[in-house]
């Protein structure tokens, strides 16, 4: 056997390993609320298009995007298990990519927000889910997403002080509009007891 059937073999496994340790309560609340929040996606849209042209004139267009890390920081806050921020974010981005303009990139933005936010997670040990770590896996997505934005649109013909201008306020609108979004909407949900059956499953 090659090495790279070898690699397929053994990445498989992982998968079906770690989906094993999801209950089907869980993997449900995944993509429902995943999926729900890519048409929320899809509504923000129009809010950003509509504020965008103001405050690209002062760099400040990313104000209106932090909203769109909420999938990688919320469904996770929920079900705490390795990689939810990953699946999630994947999801809701490809649901918004279809009933969007954004097409199939949207599932690499998905994907590297994803990533972002899973990172501060695993550093974790996915025991730690205070406000501090959800602001600080919602600054860290929106880091992630940025740098491919960096390069997608050719940021660096960009005055330097611009640059920074859109990264900084794409960090505090994620921080706010994900981050501290998905930690106020999480405690009312707790205060009604409608999280029970998944904050009490362990990792």
């Amino acid at each position: 056997m090659s090495q790279s059937s070898v690699g397929a073999a053994r990445a498989q496994t992982t998968i079906h390993q770690l989906l094993k340790n999801y209950t089907i309560f869980e993997m449900v609340f995944i993509c429902v609320s995943s999926v729900a929040l890519g048409v929320a996606f899809w509504g923000w849209t129009f809010a950003y298009e509509i504020t965008k042209p103001a405050l690209k004139l002062v760099g400040l267009n990313y104000l209106a995007a932090g909203f769109w890390i909420f999938a990688s920081v919320f469904t996770p806050l929920i079900i705490r298990r390795p990689f939810v921020a990953i699946i999630a974010s994947v999801i809701a981005a490809g649901v918004e990519g279809v009933i969007t303009h954004w097409g199939a990139m949207a599932l690499v933005w998905g994907l590297v927000q994803g990533l972002g936010a899973e990172v501060i997670f695993a550093a974790t040990g996915y025991r730690k889910w205070s406000l501090y770590t959800m602001l600080a896996a919602s600054m860290m997505s929106a880091t992630a997403s940025f740098v491919l934005d960096y390069f997608y649109y050719g940021y660096s013909q960009m005055a330097l002080p611009l640059q920074l201008t859109q990264y900084l306020s794409f960090v505090m609108s994620a921080a706010v509009l994900a981050g501290l979004l998905s930690h106020i909407l999480f405690v009312r949900l707790k205060k009604l007891n409608l999280l029970n059956r998944y904050l009490a499953q362990n990792i």
